[in-house]
């Protein structure tokens, strides 16, 4: 018998393909810094693909690129804008780093947006929810 997985996310998740910047610290202190495509997004956290693994609780510094409304939610124009962020590391997919895998599959946990990228974010969202793509 199978037991269903109870999914215990507060913010439910939309696919969403979006660039995405991050900074991930390196044994020697420095920044190692890639631009990689989410999978999908909420208000309180980001699942992307990375070729390389990143141990999970690891801390990183993000920048996701969204469209949101420009002049006017009405005007029906959009536009490109900044949701710069940090976020833990909470999964990785396969859990552990495999040699010649280059296909992990990262869940990261916002830490810390500030106020105008959450704005950008909640906007992003809603464009989504409203149009959503087209799989």
């Amino acid at each position: 018998m199978t037991e269903k997985q109870i999914d215990r996310r507060k913010s439910g998740r939309i696919n969403a393909s979006l660039k995405l910047e991050i900074k991930v610290p390196r044994i020697d202190g420095s920044l190692d810094t890639t631009t990689l495509e989410t999978i999908n997004i909420s208000s309180s956290g980001v699942y992307f693909k990375s070729a390389h693994f990143i141990e999970p609780m690891t801390k990183l510094a993000m920048v996701m690129e969204v469209t949101v409304p420009v002049g006017g939610e009405s005007a029906g124009k959009v536009g490109l804008a900044p949701v710069p962020c940090e976020g833990l590391v909470v999964r990785i997919q396969p859990e552990t780093d495999v040699e010649g895998c280059d296909d992990y599959e990262v869940a990261v946990f916002f830490t810390n947006i500030e106020a105008e990228g959450t704005v950008n974010l909640e906007k992003h969202i809603a464009l989504l929810i409203e149009d959503p793509p087209i799989s």
